[in-house]
Protein backbone atom coordinates (compact mmCIF):
# COMPACT_ATOMS: atom_id res chain seq x y z
CA UNK A 1 0.00 0.00 0.00
CA UNK A 2 1.40 3.29 -1.09
CA UNK A 3 0.95 6.25 1.25
CA UNK A 4 1.00 9.73 -0.45
CA UNK A 5 3.15 12.18 1.44
CA UNK A 6 1.83 15.77 1.05
CA UNK A 7 4.30 18.28 -0.34
CA UNK A 8 5.06 21.28 1.78
CA UNK A 9 4.73 24.69 0.06
CA UNK A 10 8.07 26.19 -1.00
CA UNK A 11 9.15 29.41 0.67
CA UNK A 12 9.24 32.56 -1.46
CA UNK A 13 12.69 34.06 -1.87
CA UNK A 14 13.39 37.44 -0.10
CA UNK A 15 15.96 40.23 -0.28
CA UNK A 16 19.25 39.66 1.34
CA UNK A 17 20.89 42.20 3.65
CA UNK A 18 23.31 43.20 0.90
CA UNK A 19 20.48 43.95 -1.49
CA UNK A 20 18.68 46.06 1.14
CA UNK A 21 21.82 48.09 1.78
CA UNK A 22 22.24 48.72 -1.94
CA UNK A 23 18.59 49.87 -2.25
CA UNK A 24 18.94 52.23 0.70
CA UNK A 25 22.11 53.65 -0.82
CA UNK A 26 20.37 54.37 -4.12
CA UNK A 27 17.42 56.03 -2.34
CA UNK A 28 19.78 58.11 -0.18
CA UNK A 29 21.72 59.23 -3.27
CA UNK A 30 18.49 60.32 -4.99
CA UNK A 31 17.28 62.17 -1.90
CA UNK A 32 20.58 64.06 -1.61
CA UNK A 33 20.30 65.12 -5.25
CA UNK A 34 16.69 66.26 -4.80
CA UNK A 35 17.44 68.17 -1.60
CA UNK A 36 20.40 69.83 -3.31
CA UNK A 37 18.27 71.04 -6.23
CA UNK A 38 15.32 72.16 -4.08
CA UNK A 39 16.91 75.43 -2.79
CA UNK A 40 17.89 76.35 -6.35
CA UNK A 41 14.29 75.96 -7.49
CA UNK A 42 12.99 77.98 -4.54
CA UNK A 43 15.48 80.79 -5.26
CA UNK A 44 14.55 80.85 -8.94
CA UNK A 45 10.88 81.08 -8.02
CA UNK A 46 11.61 83.90 -5.54
CA UNK A 47 13.69 85.82 -8.09
CA UNK A 48 10.97 85.48 -10.73
CA UNK A 49 8.34 86.68 -8.27
CA UNK A 50 10.41 89.71 -7.26
CA UNK A 51 11.22 90.53 -10.89
CA UNK A 52 7.52 90.39 -11.78
CA UNK A 53 6.65 92.71 -8.89
CA UNK A 54 9.35 95.18 -9.91
CA UNK A 55 8.14 95.27 -13.53
CA UNK A 56 4.51 95.84 -12.49
CA UNK A 57 5.41 98.46 -9.87
CA UNK A 58 7.79 100.16 -12.29
CA UNK A 59 5.04 100.66 -14.86
CA UNK A 60 2.69 101.87 -12.12
CA UNK A 61 5.16 104.46 -10.79
CA UNK A 62 6.19 105.64 -14.24
CA UNK A 63 2.60 106.21 -15.38
CA UNK A 64 1.71 107.97 -12.11
CA UNK A 65 4.64 110.38 -12.47
CA UNK A 66 4.17 110.95 -16.20
CA UNK A 67 0.50 111.84 -15.76
CA UNK A 68 0.98 114.01 -12.66
CA UNK A 69 -1.44 111.91 -10.60
CA UNK A 70 -2.82 113.59 -7.48
CA UNK A 71 -5.34 111.05 -6.17
CA UNK A 72 -3.29 107.94 -5.37
CA UNK A 73 -3.70 108.18 -1.62
CA UNK A 74 -3.25 104.42 -1.26
CA UNK A 75 0.49 105.01 -1.77
CA UNK A 76 0.74 106.04 1.87
CA UNK A 77 0.19 102.36 2.73
CA UNK A 78 3.27 101.35 0.73
CA UNK A 79 5.79 104.20 1.04
CA UNK A 80 7.71 104.01 4.32
CA UNK A 81 9.58 107.25 3.68
CA UNK A 82 10.98 109.58 1.02
CA UNK A 83 14.41 111.07 1.57
CA UNK A 84 16.01 113.87 -0.44
CA UNK A 85 19.76 114.38 -0.10
CA UNK A 86 21.69 117.17 -1.79
CA UNK A 87 25.31 117.07 -2.89
CA UNK A 88 26.16 119.85 -0.43
CA UNK A 89 23.69 118.87 2.32
CA UNK A 90 24.21 115.32 3.50
CA UNK A 91 21.70 115.74 6.33
CA UNK A 92 18.86 115.73 3.80
CA UNK A 93 15.12 115.96 4.34
CA UNK A 94 12.86 113.05 5.21
CA UNK A 95 9.11 112.65 4.72
CA UNK A 96 6.98 109.86 6.21
CA UNK A 97 3.23 109.04 6.02
CA UNK A 98 3.11 109.32 9.82
CA UNK A 99 2.32 112.66 11.53
CA UNK A 100 5.44 114.12 13.10
CA UNK A 101 5.44 114.46 16.87
CA UNK A 102 7.62 116.59 19.08
CA UNK A 103 11.22 115.54 18.62
CA UNK A 104 10.70 113.77 15.28
CA UNK A 105 13.00 114.75 12.43
CA UNK A 106 10.66 114.05 9.52
CA UNK A 107 7.89 115.86 7.67
CA UNK A 108 4.38 114.51 7.15
CA UNK A 109 3.22 112.89 3.88
CA UNK A 110 -0.59 113.00 4.19
CA UNK A 111 -1.50 111.66 0.74
CA UNK A 112 -0.51 110.37 -2.66
CA UNK A 113 -0.28 113.84 -4.21
CA UNK A 114 2.63 114.72 -1.93
CA UNK A 115 4.36 111.44 -2.76
CA UNK A 116 4.08 111.89 -6.54
CA UNK A 117 4.99 115.57 -6.15
CA UNK A 118 8.26 114.79 -4.37
CA UNK A 119 9.17 111.92 -6.71
CA UNK A 120 8.67 114.29 -9.69
CA UNK A 121 11.09 116.92 -8.37
CA UNK A 122 13.84 117.72 -10.91
CA UNK A 123 17.30 116.69 -9.82
CA UNK A 124 18.58 120.25 -10.40
CA UNK A 125 15.77 122.07 -8.60
CA UNK A 126 17.26 124.66 -6.23
CA UNK A 127 15.98 123.16 -2.95
CA UNK A 128 16.92 125.66 -0.22
CA UNK A 129 14.78 124.12 2.53
CA UNK A 130 12.53 121.14 3.13
CA UNK A 131 9.54 123.07 1.78
CA UNK A 132 11.16 125.80 -0.34
CA UNK A 133 12.26 125.86 -3.98
CA UNK A 134 14.06 128.91 -5.36
CA UNK A 135 14.15 130.30 -8.91
CA UNK A 136 11.65 128.03 -10.61
CA UNK A 137 10.94 127.50 -13.47
CA UNK A 138 14.53 127.37 -14.64
CA UNK A 139 16.87 125.66 -17.04
CA UNK A 140 19.90 125.34 -14.78
CA UNK A 141 21.05 127.66 -12.00
CA UNK A 142 24.63 126.38 -12.39
CA UNK A 143 24.68 125.92 -8.61
CA UNK A 144 26.10 122.42 -8.82
CA UNK A 145 23.33 121.07 -6.58
CA UNK A 146 21.92 117.65 -7.33
CA UNK A 147 18.92 116.18 -5.50
CA UNK A 148 19.01 112.47 -4.69
CA UNK A 149 15.35 111.51 -4.28
CA UNK A 150 14.95 108.05 -2.78
CA UNK A 151 11.96 106.20 -1.35
CA UNK A 152 11.62 102.94 0.51
CA UNK A 153 8.54 101.20 -0.87
CA UNK A 154 6.67 98.09 0.18
CA UNK A 155 5.53 96.24 -2.94
CA UNK A 156 2.32 97.64 -4.41
CA UNK A 157 1.50 94.50 -6.41
CA UNK A 158 2.02 90.88 -5.42
CA UNK A 159 0.46 88.65 -2.80
CA UNK A 160 -2.50 89.98 -0.83
CA UNK A 161 -0.89 88.65 2.34
CA UNK A 162 2.02 91.08 1.91
CA UNK A 163 -0.42 93.99 1.79
CA UNK A 164 -1.67 93.36 5.32
CA UNK A 165 -0.50 95.61 8.10
CA UNK A 166 0.83 92.72 10.20
CA UNK A 167 3.14 91.72 7.32
CA UNK A 168 4.69 95.17 6.86
CA UNK A 169 8.03 94.26 8.42
CA UNK A 170 8.36 90.99 6.48
CA UNK A 171 6.91 92.08 3.12
CA UNK A 172 9.09 92.52 0.06
CA UNK A 173 10.47 96.08 -0.13
CA UNK A 174 12.66 97.97 -2.59
CA UNK A 175 14.44 101.30 -2.88
CA UNK A 176 13.13 103.62 -5.59
CA UNK A 177 15.34 106.44 -6.88
CA UNK A 178 13.70 109.05 -9.11
CA UNK A 179 15.61 111.32 -11.49
CA UNK A 180 13.77 113.93 -13.56
CA UNK A 181 15.87 116.14 -15.81
CA UNK A 182 15.26 118.27 -18.92
CA UNK A 183 16.26 116.77 -22.25
CA UNK A 184 19.59 118.14 -23.44
CA UNK A 185 21.03 117.93 -26.94
CA UNK A 186 24.10 119.35 -28.64
CA UNK A 187 22.04 122.37 -29.67
CA UNK A 188 21.39 123.25 -26.03
CA UNK A 189 24.86 124.76 -25.88
CA UNK A 190 25.19 126.09 -29.43
CA UNK A 191 24.09 125.47 -32.99
CA UNK A 192 26.19 123.68 -35.54
CA UNK A 193 27.61 127.02 -36.70
CA UNK A 194 28.62 128.01 -33.15
CA UNK A 195 25.76 130.44 -32.50
CA UNK A 196 23.49 130.10 -29.50
CA UNK A 197 20.03 128.99 -30.56
CA UNK A 198 18.28 130.85 -27.73
CA UNK A 199 14.58 130.51 -26.97
CA UNK A 200 14.16 127.35 -29.04
CA UNK A 201 16.44 125.41 -26.72
CA UNK A 202 14.83 126.97 -23.65
CA UNK A 203 11.43 125.87 -24.87
CA UNK A 204 12.72 122.33 -25.35
CA UNK A 205 14.21 122.16 -21.87
CA UNK A 206 11.03 123.49 -20.29
CA UNK A 207 8.73 121.03 -22.03
CA UNK A 208 10.69 117.83 -22.67
CA UNK A 209 11.95 115.74 -19.78
CA UNK A 210 13.53 112.38 -19.15
CA UNK A 211 12.23 110.34 -16.21
CA UNK A 212 14.57 107.68 -14.85
CA UNK A 213 13.40 105.31 -12.12
CA UNK A 214 15.95 103.00 -10.50
CA UNK A 215 14.72 100.03 -8.46
CA UNK A 216 17.09 98.26 -6.07
CA UNK A 217 16.05 95.29 -3.97
CA UNK A 218 15.65 93.74 -1.49
CA UNK A 219 16.02 96.24 1.35
CA UNK A 220 17.52 95.03 4.64
CA UNK A 221 17.81 96.74 7.99
CA UNK A 222 20.23 95.64 10.70
CA UNK A 223 20.97 97.55 13.89
CA UNK A 224 19.16 100.59 12.54
CA UNK A 225 21.29 100.67 9.35
CA UNK A 226 19.66 100.14 6.00
CA UNK A 227 21.29 98.32 3.10
CA UNK A 228 20.08 97.19 -0.29
CA UNK A 229 20.64 93.93 -2.18
CA UNK A 230 22.45 93.44 -5.50
CA UNK A 231 19.36 93.42 -7.73
CA UNK A 232 18.77 96.48 -9.89
CA UNK A 233 16.43 97.50 -12.70
CA UNK A 234 16.09 100.87 -14.47
CA UNK A 235 13.03 102.32 -16.22
CA UNK A 236 13.31 105.34 -18.54
CA UNK A 237 10.66 107.39 -20.29
CA UNK A 238 10.25 110.74 -22.03
CA UNK A 239 7.58 113.26 -21.07
CA UNK A 240 6.48 116.20 -23.19
CA UNK A 241 4.63 118.96 -21.36
CA UNK A 242 4.93 121.35 -18.45
CA UNK A 243 6.49 120.46 -15.13
CA UNK A 244 4.77 122.70 -12.59
CA UNK A 245 5.26 122.90 -8.85
CA UNK A 246 2.03 123.37 -6.92
CA UNK A 247 0.97 124.02 -3.36
CA UNK A 248 -0.79 120.84 -2.26
CA UNK A 249 -3.79 122.12 -0.34
CA UNK A 250 -7.00 120.11 -0.67
CA UNK A 251 -9.03 122.92 0.88
CA UNK A 252 -7.92 125.55 -1.64
CA UNK A 253 -7.93 124.12 -5.19
CA UNK A 254 -7.97 126.28 -8.29
CA UNK A 255 -11.71 126.60 -8.97
CA UNK A 256 -11.12 127.15 -12.70
CA UNK A 257 -9.06 124.02 -13.29
CA UNK A 258 -9.80 121.91 -10.20
CA UNK A 259 -6.06 121.57 -9.61
CA UNK A 260 -3.86 122.75 -6.77
CA UNK A 261 -2.67 126.36 -7.14
CA UNK A 262 0.74 126.93 -8.71
CA UNK A 263 3.49 127.96 -6.34
CA UNK A 264 7.05 128.50 -7.67
CA UNK A 265 8.45 127.82 -4.19
CA UNK A 266 6.66 124.52 -3.52
CA UNK A 267 8.70 121.26 -3.52
CA UNK A 268 5.79 119.29 -5.05
CA UNK A 269 6.06 118.98 -8.85
CA UNK A 270 3.50 117.62 -11.31
CA UNK A 271 3.67 116.95 -15.04
CA UNK A 272 0.99 118.38 -17.31
CA UNK A 273 1.38 116.44 -20.59
CA UNK A 274 -1.18 118.52 -22.50
CA UNK A 275 0.24 121.94 -21.63
CA UNK A 276 3.49 123.67 -22.55
CA UNK A 277 5.53 126.50 -21.04
CA UNK A 278 7.03 129.40 -22.96
CA UNK A 279 10.66 130.53 -22.63
CA UNK A 280 9.82 133.96 -21.19
CA UNK A 281 9.34 132.38 -17.74
CA UNK A 282 12.86 130.95 -17.60
CA UNK A 283 15.06 132.27 -14.78
CA UNK A 284 18.51 133.23 -16.12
Amino acid sequence: MNVAIPKLPQRAGGFTMVELVICLGIIAFALVAIIGVLPVGINVQKDNREETIIVQDGLYWMEAIRSGATGLDNLTNHVDYIRIDETSNRAGYRWEPVPAKAGDNHLFLPGGAEIIGLMSMPVQADLVGPMTIRNWPQVDTQSGEYNYIRAKVRAITGSAVDQAEFARDMAFSYRLTSEVRPVRTVEDWAGYDGTVVGNVNKFRKLNFYEVKLTFEWPVFEFDGKESVGPNKRVFRSMVSGRLVNRQVNRLMPDWNTGQFPENPHSPFFFFEPLKFSTPKYVAQ
